[in-house]
């Protein structure tokens, strides 16, 4: 019997609970480690969120460009 297919939604969350530790993770590591599209991350992890997952976004200057890391809320 097949798996059942992960939806963008349970694969960003998978992605976000394994490496919420530390500065947390870019929106371009999130989308090539689940696969999804770059441009469907932060719709996703909006959606995350209004689901009640408390979902830090942090800004630093990488490469003189303004990058979001996220990081999921521990418990």
């Amino acid at each position: 019997m097949a798996t059942p297919r992960k939806s963008q939604i349970e694969k960003i969350e998978t992605v976000l609970a394994r490496y919420n530790t530390g500065a947390g993770i870019t929106a371009d590591k999130i989308a090539s480690m689940a696969r999804v599209p770059r441009e469907n991350v932060s719709k996703r992890i909006y959606d995350l969120r209004e689901w009640g997952y408390t979902i830090y976004t942090n800004y630093r200057n990488v490469k003189g460009k303004r990058t979001a890391f996220y990081r999921l809320a521990d418990g």
